[in-house]
């Protein structure tokens, strides 16, 4: 991200200056600041306020004479000045926000990023760490082996999946129903195996692969 372009402080120090001229504070001819002075009242370096006192001579808005100061010359000037600043220190500010802003939305998607690894890695040590706890699957009209028992279809031989429970319709439960036990559309399975043990059991029922292609 590129850096936000600030206001100098020499360039402040002069917009102060000519808001004070434009507000009477200063008049036209009026001798005022050198540059040890000016360097004292606003805390900052000769050189700094050297370059302050530098580019109002420049724009016209004051005169300067070497060792003597800077006198007034224009409070037009001055005016037109300060409002061309006050235009550009309000476009900077309102950059500097929207840079802020995005920042902080980065930040915060980055927060939300990595609480999504978080969840994502604490569920695979939970399946890691309990792999006997079972998964359910409903059988549905598109199963393409109802009535077949699940030795005939070599079920745990295509997908390491072993089924240890089935819930009829009327909710009774089956347990460790052998290889007998036929696939009867509206039952749930309970199965247990690999961590991806889901996908590859509604690859082999349902043909996903197929489908998807």
């Amino acid at each position: 991200m590129s850096k936000t372009v600030r206001t100098a402080r020499y360039q402040q120090i002069a917009a102060d200056v000519a808001g004070k001229i434009v507000s009477g504070g200063y008049k036209e001819g009026e001798r005022i600041f050198a540059r040890s002075a000016l360097s004292v009242h606003y805390g900052v370096s000769p050189e700094t306020s050297r370059r302050a006192i530098a580019l109002l001579g420049d724009l016209g808005i004051v005169e300067v004479t070497k060792g003597s100061g800077c006198t007034v010359l224009s409070k037009e000037k001055a005016e037109q000045f300060r409002m061309q600043f006050s235009d550009f220190d309000s476009v900077d500010s309102l950059r500097r926000e929207l840079t802020q802003q995005i920042e902080n939305q980065t930040k915060s998607l980055q927060g939300l990023k990595e609480t999504i690894q978080k969840l994502t890695d604490s569920v695979g040590h939970y399946q890691y760490k309990n792999p006997l706890q079972p998964m359910k699957m409903s059988i549905t009209e598109d199963c393409r082996y109802l009535g077949q028992s699940i030795g005939s279809i070599q079920l745990w031989q295509h997908t390491g999946v072993t089924i240890v429970a089935i819930e009829n319709q009327d909710k009774t439960m089956i347990i460790s129903p052998g290889p007998y036990a036929t696939f009867t559309a509206g039952e749930e399975i309970y199965f247990i195996g690999p961590a991806d043990s889901w996908l590859r059991l509604e690859r082999f029922l349902y043909n996903t692969d197929e489908n998807e292609a």
